[in-house]
């Protein structure tokens, strides 16, 4: 459990993102771009929230929250959204009955009777963030105001996500207690560097500028812009033979 593209290829970006959001598909690189806008409102919003269950918090953002889920589940890509954050179909992980499926070889015992993982036969990790339900039980909350707590919605997820990071209130801008807050989340150092990596790609494209005073398709095409930086950049966008992504770095 690297390069900007130009800002100035704005209407470009909104294109790309609106195609990208049609088809289900995502742009490439560590940036807001490669994350389901549904995802990424459901991030933003629980960093708002969060602070009513865990007062003594300090520093949850985003690209916390878009970390771990980028490395549990990309993001819940290949399944469908919802405008209320359910996500279909449902995320399961391996199950733990110690088969070794997935390199995983502990066994869990079933502690929900299968209302949140579908099966009485063991536990395995379900939605974006991947919670066993005996931990879900403990830290999930409803994060879209329909007066229920599923691991499977984006909303409800992610703020658990955000609580269960808290913990009993860290300072999460200190980069150990941030890195402490991971490996209690999965106990492994791979684990903790990877999820650290992709927080400082979403970190470094999450320093937007002020947009309080646009609005309307204005305010979406320079959102659409602004979220692509981190994209390496490449002229055409490829050839014949398909995508290419630039040289870079």
């Amino acid at each position: 459990m690297c390069c900007a593209v130009p800002v100035g290829n704005a209407i470009s970006a909104y294109v790309a993102l609106k195609t990208n959001a049609d088809t289900g598909g995502i742009a490439e690189g560590g940036s807001a771009a490669d994350i389901p806008p549904r995802m990424l409102t459901a991030y933003k919003k629980a960093v708002q929230q969060v602070g009513t269950y865990v007062p003594k918090c300090q520093g949850m953002r985003w690209p916390i929250l878009a970390g771990i889920a980028r490395v549990e589940s990309n993001h819940a890509i290949g399944h469908t959204i919802a405008e209320n954050g359910d996500i279909r179909p449902p995320i399961y992980g391996v199950l733990l009955n110690g088969s070794g499926q997935g390199g995983n070889t502990a066994v869990v015992a079933d502690t929900d009777h299968g209302r949140w993982d579908g099966t009485a036969n063991g536990e395995r990790a379900v939605g974006p963030f991947q919670f066993l339900p005996s931990t879900w039980a403990s830290i999930g909350e409803d994060g879209n105001g329909d007066k229920g707590a599923d691991p499977q919605n984006a909303d409800d997820a992610a703020l658990g996500a955000a609580v269960y990071i808290c913990g009993a209130g860290r300072d999460l801008t200190q980069r150990a207690q941030l890195e402490a807050a991971l490996l209690e989340y999965n106990d492994s150092s791979a684990y903790a560097a990877d999820v650290l990596g992709w927080i400082d790609q979403y970190t470094a494209a999450a320093k937007d500028p002020d947009l309080r005073g646009v609005s309307g398709t204005v305010r979406t095409v320079l959102e659409a812009a602004l979220s692509q930086r981190g994209v390496p950049y490449s002229w055409g966008g490829g050839n014949a033979s398909g995508k290419s992504y630039g040289i870079c770095c």
